[in-house]
């Protein structure tokens, strides 16, 4: 039976359609989930949407034709270099952070293909603790990841990246913060290992770059230096969809000057249509999110945005200071902007992670690393001003549920673990069903908790536990008729 509908349905039967698909989805409206969706608030979506559907079917592609997009795009771009105090910056928008990271990659190996063609293995070097957006532009371009150690601090280490510099480096990254443990890099350091070697030094600020530079305009006390002010950054990415609260997605890829923006660029006359100019990776796109991140700048200002960062700041010092005060819970190193991890010695994170999705919370899990404890990690919004003293009350009496489920843990779930990881390490398609059935994932569905799932993550090698996702997000992603 064929799936495709053979006559149209009306505007009201498709909207009903939607809304019955939309009903399973996470409700992220009542300040529950720490995750995702950057929430500025009513009036500014529907700023942000009424400017986004005016341009839903403009293409940026050709900038003579919708010079208003042109100017929109110019006018964020020079509001971003003026935050990011680049006197000389230049910038383009672009879809995503992971977009605006894969092009500075893509800017460093270009600019070494012309001053360095001796180099036939470009390597850059790469904090334990940046974005993963990293590695996938190196599976991308071919480049080979150098990885460094971090600080006591979960901070890069300056000594280990300067030490780790090899004829064949071509860009050196950093993080402003990090994802997971919310603190920034030391910015300062690199940035002078980096010019002293003539080397591209970007800084993924895409999380957090926004908030840095509002509380430093609102002069909150340290705050940590990042941006264009220190010798030897050449490019900053940062995410208006985020923090900006514009629509996604909506990036900004900044460099220190025009120089090295023009190794962004790609041009192609070889084929034999109209000749194309691309700034970004992407050729046809909407120019929804270029006018809903302009509107977005308009409708809140720089006092509404200083603001906004004061108040999650307010509010993740509150979280931190409430969740280090709950027995067998303490919050990783030390957060300087509105993300954190938090972790136990003594229980079960990833049953804690179950005990507060029951309560309506949904927070991130994160396996073990090198470096860190398995954790659970919160990126606070504006929602999360009135509904922190509830989750931390909702978390002391998860912390003391699982407390009672750690002294009374099942063998049973100690052999499912096991049966899990001998599935997983020889992953036969028959192997692979067995692996499904046993954890709950199943025909598009997914498991009802995942505390098991995490312990079998983190039991796996790192090789075993990629080729398992790959198999699961290939199946997952296939389409299978509901029954």
């Amino acid at each position: 039976m064929s799936l495709f509908p053979k006559k149209g349905k009306s505007k009201e039967e498709i909207a009903q359609l939607i809304r019955a698909k939309k009903s399973t989805d996470y409700n992220w409206r009542n300040g529950k989930l720490f995750c995702s969706v950057y929430d500025g608030g009513d009036e500014i979506q529907e700023v942000v949407k009424d400017a986004y559907m005016l341009f839903l079917s403009e293409n940026p592609v050709d900038p003579t034709l919708f010079p208003s997009l042109r100017d929109m795009e110019t006018e964020v771009v020079q509001m971003s270099a003026e935050m990011l105090q680049g006197e000389e910056a230049v910038g383009t928008l672009t879809t995503g952070g992971t977009e605006s990271i894969l092009l500075a990659v893509k800017t460093a190996k270009n600019r070494a293909k012309l001053l360095h063609p001796e180099i036939t293995q470009p390597e850059i070097i790469l904090p334990y603790t940046v974005h993963s957006a990293f590695f996938k532009a190196c599976d991308y371009f071919d480049i080979k990841p150098i990885i460094t150690g971090l600080t006591e601090e979960y901070k890069a280490d300056p000594e280990a990246i300067q030490k780790a510099i090899t004829p064949n480096t071509i860009m050196i990254a950093a993080s402003a913060p990090s994802y997971v443990f919310g603190v920034v890099d030391p910015i300062a350091e690199i940035g002078k290992i980096a010019e002293a070697h003539d080397l591209p030094f970007h800084v993924d600020a895409c999380i957090g770059g926004i908030v840095l530079s509002f509380n430093r305009i609102g002069n909150l006390p340290e705050t940590p230096s990042f941006d264009f002010s220190n010798n030897g950054v050449t490019s900053i990415s940062m995410d208006w969809h985020k923090y900006g609260y514009a629509a996604k997605g909506c990036s900004v890829l900044m460099h220190v000057n025009r120089d090295y923006r023009k190794f962004q660029f790609f041009v192609c006359t070889e084929w034999t249509g109209y000749t194309l100019v691309n700034p970004t990776i992407l050729s046809t796109k909407s120019g929804g999110p270029i006018a809903g991140c302009w509107a977005a700048i308009q409708y809140l200002g720089m006092d509404g945005y200083v603001q906004l960062s004061k108040d999650q700041m307010a509010t993740t010092k509150k979280i931190i200071k409430g969740i280090n005060a709950i027995e067998d819970l303490y919050v990783m190193g030390k957060p300087e902007v509105s993300l954190l991890s938090f972790t136990s010695d003594s229980i079960s994170v990833y049953d804690l992670m179950d005990a507060m999705v029951d309560r309506g919370w949904f927070l991130q899990f994160q396996l073990s690393s090198d470096y860190s404890k398995a954790n659970l990690h919160m990126t606070i919004a504006k929602a999360h001003k009135e509904t922190a003293d509830q989750f931390l009350l909702d978390l002391a009496e998860a912390v003391k549920q699982v407390q009672k489920k750690s002294l009374l843990k099942k063998v049973g779930s100690k052999a499912t673990v096991k049966t899990a990881v001998a599935l997983a390490n020889n992953l036969s398609p028959d192997n692979f069903n067995k692996l499904g059935k046993l954890l709950g994932f199943s025909n598009g569905k997914v498991p009802e908790t995942f505390a098991t799932v995490n312990e079998i993550m983190d039991t796996l090698p790192d090789a075993t536990v990629k080729n398992t996702l790959l198999e699961y997000f290939n199946d997952f992603y296939t389409y299978k008729e509901k029954r």
